[in-house]
């Protein structure tokens, strides 16, 4: 007997997952989450267009289900609170955010990734906190935020042979609630997205756009490998010998090309590929 391997579309229950998304901002003008996001992405939103990667889709409903299961599990008797949005007006907009777990003093949320963290990225910090004014805002105690990651892929086998190796799937990194860096960022982040929507949108940063950072290899002309590659145009042309060529190896911006969604109508991304491609 013949078994052929591999599934050629989505399960159908995890395509209509995916198709009927129910995420509902509510009444925000903006929410945290649209805030931490370059605020390109605003402008590029009110053009309309936008294009979701398999991959992302389905992460997206990996990560629906553990906030199902926050959702479905809380212990209300003991002051838990799952999946509440909050609002507040700041400079006269309405702020919304969703707090994914609330342990009285704690607001928690909760992120599910492909390798273990070892710290939390500023941008989930930056939610934690930002979420944690909200909560406070709205009358909940809040001591302490905490960022809480799922990883997908750990492994229960090398958390047995391998003594460094995480023994649960879970990390969290928790942190003082600190109100006045959370003031701090809507600050700063509303003005750039006010400013975005009236069409004048700021470049995305390297690290907005998970860029990588460019390299310089040493090869011989013709040759398919490079026998060095150095980390700048200065140190290349410096190891460069007489037989060899320095060929530019752009960084690839993973979000970008993967996450972004808006990618095939940014200039920013667009004109980056044209020079990549006028490169010899």
């Amino acid at each position: 007997m013949i078994v052929k391997k591999g599934l050629t579309c989505f399960p159908a229950p995890f395509a209509r997952a995916i198709a009927n998304d129910a995420y509902d901002p509510g009444v925000s003008d903006y929410t945290v989450t649209q805030l931490l996001s370059p605020p390109q992405r605003t402008w590029l939103a009110t053009k309309g267009g936008k294009v979701e990667s398999g991959y992302a889709a389905t992460m997206s409903v990996f990560g629906t289900g553990v906030h199902n299961v926050l959702e479905n599990h809380v212990d209300k008797e003991a002051g838990e609170l799952a999946e509440v949005r909050f609002y507040k007006q700041i400079n006269g907009l309405t702020i919304g955010g969703k707090i994914d777990l609330y342990v009285p003093g704690e607001v928690h949320d909760w992120k599910v990734t492909a390798k273990v963290q070892d710290q939390a990225k500023p941008e989930h910090h930056d939610q934690a906190q930002m979420n944690g004014l909200l909560a406070s805002h709205n009358g909940l105690p809040v001591n302490v935020v905490a960022v809480n990651y799922f990883d997908r892929a750990w492994s229960y086998l090398q958390s047995v042979v391998n003594p460094t190796y995480p023994k649960t799937a879970f990390t969290s990194f928790v942190f003082d609630f600190d109100p006045a860096y959370a003031e701090k960022r809507f600050n700063e982040t509303i003005a750039d997205h006010v400013a975005a929507k009236a069409g004048r949108p700021r470049p995305c940063t390297d690290d907005e756009r998970w860029k990588k950072p460019d390299t310089y290899a040493l090869m011989k002309p013709g040759a398919k490998r490079a026998s060095k590659v150095c980390d700048s145009l200065a140190e290349a042309e410096s190891l460069k010998k007489p037989d060899q060529i320095i060929q530019a190896r752009p960084g690839e911006s993973t979000y970008c090309k993967f996450f972004c969604g808006f990618s095939h109508i940014c200039r920013q991304y667009q004109s980056d590929l044209a020079q990549q491609s006028e490169e010899p």
